[in-house]
């Protein structure tokens, strides 16, 4: 009996052992599947991260450069179209006389009869510490005289400060007439602590305005500036 009872234990350890083997074998797969899973996902992880970094970088660079470009393409579209009020483009004094010879003997009647009062308003964004003033209130003038102004600013701040003015005429119908020859807008104009400079203003109201039947109603005009903050700076003595 003991040899029979020997013969079936030695026959079962064997067994015994590689169920143990198995169950050993099956847990390290298991753990090699679970650690390469592990790492896929912090390899997934790790591409998505770089690919939204490259997205939000592309996209502060582009809105840097829409910042930059919005100016002169308001500039742009505002000359254009007259937009707001925007004044257009001056003509050269080659074609304005050119213009005057040919027009007709009412335009030029109509045109000396004709006098307009143009108003200067100035104003600074809330973050700006400069003082900004038209230096006249007002002045007379005629449709297709040219005529000049002056605008006086100020840095006010301990720091130098670049600023860059916009312009806009009312009543906004009045606009499409309203010529620059010489302006400081959508010019970028750096001023040291305390300085103070004059900015002239070199204008003419096109002749037409004074046929136009839009424009029966308009005996003044006011031609605003707003300066906005572009940088700032702690100035060094050179």
């Amino acid at each position: 009996r003991s040899a029979i009872v020997a013969e079936a234990a030695a026959a079962e350890g064997p067994c015994r052992i590689g169920s143990a083997g198995a169950r050993l074998l099956s847990g390290t797969r298991a753990r090699a599947n679970a650690r390469l899973h592990l790492e896929n996902k912090g390899k997934e992880a790790r591409r998505k991260a770089v690919e939204n970094a490259s997205y939000l970088t592309a996209l502060v660079v582009g809105m840097v450069g829409v910042t930059y470009a919005s100016v002169p393409l308001y500039r742009m579209f505002c000359q254009a179209t007259g937009y707001g009020g925007t004044t257009q483009r001056a003509l050269t004094l080659e074609d304005k006389l050119k213009i005057e010879e040919e027009e007709p003997a009412e335009v030029a009647a109509a045109v000396a009869e004709r006098e307009l009062t143009v108003h200067f308003n100035a104003d600074i964004t809330s973050n700006m510490h400069w003082k900004f003033t038209p230096t006249q209130k007002k002045v007379r003038t005629t449709p297709g005289e040219s005529t000049l102004a002056f605008y006086t600013v100020k840095n006010l701040s301990d720091k130098a400060v670049t600023g860059v003015s916009t312009y806009n005429v009312t009543p906004q119908k009045a606009g499409i007439y309203f010529n620059k020859i010489q302006c400081f807008c959508f010019e970028e104009q750096r001023l040291r602590p305390n300085e103070e400079i004059d900015m002239p203003v070199f204008f003419y109201i096109d002749r037409e305005f004074a046929t136009d039947p839009n424009m029966r109603d308009v005996s003044s005009l006011t031609l605003s500036y707003t300066f906005f903050k572009v940088s700032e700076e702690d100035h060094e003595e050179g």
